[in-house]
């Protein structure tokens, strides 16, 4: 069986890419296209041509017969990206698996754990649950506690050091 990959799209930009059929499993304003399995991060996406792009690849001219040098285009400038998000945009970051990961770890009591294991799991719990508070009205991704809370999810083995840096970037601006 081949496996289908899709990308998740924010505006033309690719947030990410998983390697299954996200019909159903994702709020229905998730924009997800089939993309190839190598598709990166942030790479931009040409809705006529039905095609990605990454960013940071940009073909360099080269005169054949070498009379003059090769002509180097200047690196493509990094898309703006937004670090205050909305809770709901910030929840919408995570993958539904990655969120079921979250609440499973963090209310896990296994028989017989570390108390400092247990209190891990808590604050795993806390992090998560305060995006959830009404009053909230953004999360700030240039607040160490936010980033930390990010990191700690990387080291109990809930997200990858790449999910990470993919949900702290933010937002396309």
């Amino acid at each position: 069986m081949i496996e289908k990959h899709f990308a998740r799209l924010v505006g033309d930009v690719v947030f990410e890419t998983i390697p299954f059929d996200p019909t159903g499993l994702f709020p229905s304003e998730f924009e997800w296209v089939e993309c190839p399995a190598d598709t990166p991060q942030g790479a931009r996406y040409d809705r006529k041509a039905k095609t990605f792009t990454p960013d940071e690849t940009r073909e360099s001219v080269v005169e054949v017969g070498g009379a003059t040098p090769p002509s180097v285009d200047p690196p493509a400038p990094e898309p703006a990206f937004r670090l205050k998000l909305t809770p709901s945009e910030f929840r919408n970051a995570f993958s539904a698996f990655e969120e079921v990961a979250i609440v499973e770890y963090s209310e896990a009591r296994p028989d017989g754990e570390d108390p400092a294991a247990t209190t891990l799991r808590k604050v795993v719990g806390v992090f998560f649950d305060r995006v959830r508070d009404r009053h909230l009205t953004e999360v700030d991704l240039g607040d160490e506690r936010n980033l930390g809370g990010l990191d700690l999810l990387v080291s109990v083995g809930i997200l990858t050091t790449d999910r990470r840096a993919a949900i702290a970037r933010g937002l396309p601006a």
